[in-house]
C-alpha cells in the first residue's frame, strides 16, 4: 500500500500542513491509504487522540470501519479486548481511535482530538466543519470524490491546500473485472470525469439556467417564502418579488439554518420579519408550526399546493429571469445544482431544493393574488 500515490502523500504533507486533501476517482485507493498511514503513526507513536468521522454512523460502520478493522485483522493488530464497541473507541498501540458519525450531535460538539480524518468529506456540512476543526489540536486528513457543487465549503482548503488526484489507475489492487465495470461508463460524461478521472466537472441536467446574480428591487411589493427544516435539511426564508412587465423574479435570502425548535424560529422571524404585515407563505405540511407562528401575530399562511405542483411550478418559472440578491450564497448554490432525476417524466431530484421550494410557493402566491408590478 506504501506505492499507492496517497500513502505517499500523507507521508509528505501531514507532518508540515494543517489540512491535507486526497481527492479521487472511485477505487482510488483514499480510504485504504489513509488506514494504512494512520496505522503508521500509531505504531510510530503513543498517546495520539484520532477521530474518524463520517456523515453518518450507519454509513461509516458499513464502509471506513468496515475496512479498517479488515486491515487490522489482516495484520495481526485487532483484539477484541482492545475494542471499546459501546463507545466506539479502539486502542491501537497506547493511541485512542474514536469513530462516530456527525449524526451524532454530542460528539461533534464536545470532543477534541489530535488528528481528525473526514471520510467522504464533501458529504459533511459546513456547520459540522465548523464545529470539528477548531477542536483538532493537530491535523485534519480529507478524502472526499469530486462529485460537488459549483460552490462548496472545500473550495477554500482545495485553493490552500492544493489535493493530490488520483484515480482507479493508482490502486493496483483492483481485479480485471472492477476495472471493467468502471470503464464501461467511459460513455456517461459527468460519470466518467468525477468518478473515472477524479476531476471536478459541472453537474449535467440542471434544470434552471434562466438566472443571474443582481440586486433585488426594493421597489416592488414582495412576501416571503418559507421552508421548514426536518433531520439535518435547513428551514429557510426567501424574499420574493416579480416584475411582470420585465418578466424577472427578484430573490433574497434571509434564513438557510438547521435545528431550529419552533420557539427558535419565532424568534428569528421577529428579527428578520420587523413588520408583522408582510405576507410569509410557508410549507403547507407543517400546519403546526405555521398556527404557533401565527398565533404570535405574523401574517402566514399554507402554501397553495395542486395537482403536480412541483412541475407546474418549475414551468411557470422557466418564464423568467431569476435575479439572485448577491448575498444570497446558498440560493445561487441551489439553481446551479437543481437538477433532473429524470428530464423526460420532468421529476427533478430531491435535493438542492431547501429554497427553491418556497421560491415556488411565493410566486405562486403573488401570481394568484396578482400582486407584482403591471
Amino acid at each position: 500500500m506504501s506505492a499507492n500515490p496517497n500513502f505517499i502523500h500523507l507521508k509528505n504533507t501531514v507532518p508540515d500542513n494543517r489540512f491535507t486533501l486526497l481527492q479521487g476517482g472511485t477505487r482510488s485507493g483514499k480510504t485504504f491509504s489513509t488506514i494504512y498511514y494512520i496505522i503508521w503513526l500509531c505504531e510510530n507513536y503513543k498517546g495520539l487522540e484520532i477521530d474518524i468521522v463520517r456523515d453518518t454512523f450507519t454509513a461509516l460502520k458499513s464502509t471506513v470501519w468496515k475496512d479498517f478493522k479488515e486491515v487490522m485483522v489482516m495484520h495481526n493488530l485487532y483484539s477484541p479486548l482492545n475494542h471499546n464497541k459501546t463507545d466506539k473507541i479502539y486502542n491501537l498501540n497506547g493511541n485512542i481511535i474514536s469513530y462516530y458519525g456527525a449524526d451524532d450531535p454530542g460528539k461533534i460538539h464536545g470532543r477534541s482530538r489530535d488528528f481528525l480524518w473526514l471520510n467522504e468529506a464533501n458529504q459533511l456540512d459546513e456547520e459540522t466543519v465548523d464545529q470539528l476543526f477548531p477542536r483538532t489540536r493537530h491535523r485534519v486528513i480529507m478524502d472526499y470524490n469530486p462529485a460537488l457543487p459549483l460552490e462548496h465549503w472545500l473550495d477554500d482548503y482545495i485553493i490552500d491546500y492544493p489535493p493530490i488526484i488520483t484515480t482507479y489507475k493508482d490502486n493496483p489492487h483492483l481485479t480485471a473485472a472492477q476495472i471493467a465495470d468502471i470503464e464501461r461508463k467511459r460513455d456517461n460524461l459527468y460519470w466518467w470525469s468525477v468518478y473515472g478521472n477524479g476531476e471536478r466537472s459541472k453537474p449535467v441536467g440542471a434544470i434552471f439556467s434562466n438566472w443571474e446574480v443582481g440586486e433585488f428591487d426594493t421597489s416592488l411589493p414582495f412576501i416571503i417564502g418559507m421552508d421548514f427544516g426536518f433531520a439535518r435539511d435547513p428551514d429557510t426564508m426567501l424574499m420574493v418579488a416579480i416584475d411582470k412587465k420585465r418578466l424577472r423574479i427578484y430573490t433574497k435570502e434571509l434564513l438557510y439554518s438547521n435545528s431550529h425548535s419552533t420557539n427558535d424560529l419565532i424568534d428569528i422571524i421577529k428579527q428578520l420579519v420587523p413588520d408583522k404585515n408582510i405576507m410569509i407563505v410557508a410549507d403547507s405540511a407543517e400546519p403546526r408550526t405555521i398556527e404557533d407562528i401565527r398565533q404570535e401575530g405574523f401574517n402566514i399562511a399554507p402554501a397553495k399546493k395542486g395537482p403536480d405542483s412541483i412541475r407546474n411550478g418549475i414551468k411557470k418559472l422557466m418564464d423568467y429571469t431569476i435575479i439572485i440578491d448577491k448575498d444570497s450564497p446558498n440560493m445561487k448554490l441551489e439553481m446551479t445544482n437543481y437538477s433532473w432525476h429524470d428530464k423526460k417524466s420532468e421529476t427533478p431530484i430531491d435535493a438542492y431544493n431547501h429554497l427553491i421550494d418556497p421560491l415556488r410557493y411565493a410566486f405562486e402566491e403573488l401570481d394568484y393574488v396578482g400582486m407584482y408590478f403591471g
